[in-house]
């Protein structure tokens, strides 16, 4: 589930909770109240969809990179107030420590654990002064208990990754079909009710505003990513050439251009390391839409040997940068989002054989570069 669906799902959950709290209200109406069971069946049935992935369960039936993010997803928001809170003190260390973000645990497991333990336990030291905070022992056991999940959790097999992949496409569909319900519902209830009970349209206007979005303007939303499962967000610069209007994607892959003419357009999507991208829309005045842009990053691929044979864990790497891997057992290795333009490939083994070797990337390109040292 990318975090632009768990934001659906938690958004559905709340006008199920709006529908219950003014059934009486809404059911004089009978085309709404129709449209109502319509909608609760298909967010019932969203829910067994998210069952089939893991995540309407605890524990160890989620695969380990679902756990990681769950464990990310639980600790940033404290850090965040954490580091508000540090700002006051003046404490330089305290300020250090909570002063992440999402990139910080991009880290190996060991190194994760380390990093995500002394977050937790200084919380845990100064949890009197964060209790104000709304960060509280309670809330600091629940990521330890992620934390302990996501470590003894097993990376999950290929056809699990496969039925994972194809439950996530299910998804998109039915929460497609599910928006068409929900639209109608929009227009049924605001119409019917937005004189009569302002604040019962209102509570609903705010909840899909403020959960996922009901625009009053023009607005254009981009999910950038570079996978076709949505899982890895990319920072990025979004634009409209044409009307001179640009924003950045947060570190979720998120970014809106909003208040703007209604017609054709396109949305022009660059990062580093990755290919530019023209998505074409069209837009109607005071309507949202979200784009979904998959980008295609320059990779650097090959194979390393040593005296003519295959060379396992040599570390490679693209000088000035923090890519880096290792090749494996067959001497393969692959690195990806390079930046475009003349670079440094380095290598060394275990044995403290190294070398390197220049290359230029070009936008878009899969260059394969074998070495023999």
């Amino acid at each position: 589930m990318t975090r632009k669906q768990a934001k659906k799902v938690e958004m559905y959950a709340l006008i199920v909770l709006f529908f219950g709290k003014f059934d009486t209200e809404l059911s004089v109406l009978i085309p709404l109240k129709d449209q109502i069971a319509i909608f609760l069946l298909k967010e019932a049935g969203i829910k067994v969809l998210l069952d089939a992935q893991g995540y309407g369960s605890k524990g160890k039936t989620l695969s380990k990179a679902a756990l990681r993010q769950m464990l990310i997803d639980e600790i940033l928001p404290m850090t965040k107030k954490a580091y508000g809170w540090a700002l006051t003190t003046g404490d330089v260390e305290l300020q250090n420590t909570f002063g992440v973000v999402e990139a910080d645990f991009k880290l190996s497991q060991e190194d994760l654990v380390v990093f995500v333990d002394k977050i937790l336990q200084t919380m845990t030291d100064n949890v009197l002064a964060l209790t104000p905070y709304n960060i509280s022992l309670i809330k600091i056991g629940v990521a330890k208990s992620i934390e302990a999940d996501y470590v003894a959790a097993k990376d999950i097999p290929t056809k699990t990754i496969i039925l994972k992949k194809s439950v996530t496409k299910a998804l998109k569909n039915a929460m497609r079909d599910t928006d068409k319900v929900l639209e109608i519902c929009d227009n049924l209830l605001t119409g019917e009710f937005e004189k009569t009970a302002p604040d019962m349209t209102i509570e609903y206007v705010f909840t899909r505003i403020v959960h996922y979005g009901v625009s009053r303007h023009t607005t254009i939303r981009a999910h950038v990513y570079s996978d076709e499962e949505h899982t890895t967000p990319v920072v990025a610069a979004i634009s409209i050439e044409s009307l001179n209007r640009h924003e950045t994607t947060d570190i979720h892959g998120e970014g809106d251009i909003v208040q703007f003419k209604q017609g054709d357009h396109t949305l022009h999507v660059v990062a580093v390391g990755f290919v530019d991208q023209d998505v074409p829309f069209s837009i109607k005045k005071g309507k949202q839409i979200d784009v979904d842009v998959v980008l295609v990053p320059n990779k650097i691929r090959g194979n390393i040997a040593h005296g003519g044979k295959p060379s396992a864990f040599v570390n490679v790497s693209v000088v000035g940068t923090n890519i880096t891997t290792m090749t494996d057992a067959f001497g393969n290795y692959s690195l990806e989002e390079i930046p475009a333009g003349v670079g440094m490939l380095e290598y060394s083994n275990e044995g403290g054989n190294s070398g390197s070797v220049s290359f230029t990337m070009v936008m878009g390109q899969d260059l394969v570069i074998d070495i023999d040292f």
